[in-house]
């Protein structure tokens, strides 16, 4: 899907020479076509379980398919994540602790739908349980079995980069990916990934997240400068 949007948006200036305001719209369109792959795409991993993401958000109950990230304000810019834990073996109606899982890091890489580079990856450390939760008799889904906590999509260090600042014309829009990497409890490793947008702009302020009763923001685990 990233590939695709990134072909769409590399024509927008041949297709809406009439001014920045129609191509700006243009690319929140195509914004708003990489949304519609929001939430949990790709899994992998041998445990008991599998890990989706529902979605991402700023308030608890509203998911949101896009950020703002102010280049302004020197600020971390953070969104809230929900992670569900997913039993494999639909027979199961009650998982145990040994089903629980705990996401030990995450890795965030942003893709300028125009093309061009743009700061990171960043890697974060973190510690937040998941829990397998039950299911009722007769139902499909479990249910306690989610986790929702803030993760970190742009580092303020990172609005300083050249690459988000003028002369390059804001804003910029980019899909985050977000690789959540899990240790579940019998000692197997999970992996799955999340994508948000995050739109780079001047002279608006950074969208700010309340994940209620959520784990602590993460402490940044140091990368080497990318090349």
């Amino acid at each position: 899907m990233t590939r695709m949007v990134t072909a769409l948006a590399r024509h927008v200036p041949r297709l809406h020479r009439s001014g920045v305001v129609r191509r700006h719209a243009a690319l929140l369109a195509i914004a708003a076509l990489l949304a519609s792959c929001e939430g949990g795409s790709g899994q992998s991993g041998s445990a008991f379980v599998f890990i989706t993401v529902d979605g991402f958000s700023l308030a608890s109950g509203s998911f949101t398919a896009t950020v703002n990230s102010s280049i302004d304000t020197g600020t971390t810019t953070v969104a809230c994540v929900t992670l569900r834990n997913n039993l494999k073996n639909p027979t199961v109606t009650a998982g145990t602790a040994l089903d629980n899982v705990t996401i030990q890091s995450y890795t965030v890489t942003l893709t300028s739908v125009t093309g061009g580079r743009l700061p990171g990856p960043f890697v974060f450390g973190t510690a937040v349980l998941v829990p397998a939760g039950t299911v009722a008799t007769g139902a499909i889904n479990s249910t306690n079995n989610t986790a929702t906590f803030p993760v970190i999509l742009v580092p303020a260090s990172a609005k300083l980069d050249p690459s988000v600042r003028p002369p390059n014309q804001l804003p910029i829009i980019a899909p985050a990916e977000i690789t959540f990497r899990v240790h579940a409890g019998r000692g197997n490793s999970v992996q799955t990934d999340g994508a948000v947008t995050v739109v780079f702009e001047t002279g608006q302020p950074d969208d700010t997240a309340s994940c209620a009763g959520a784990a602590p923001t993460p402490t940044p685990v140091p990368t080497p400068t990318p090349t």
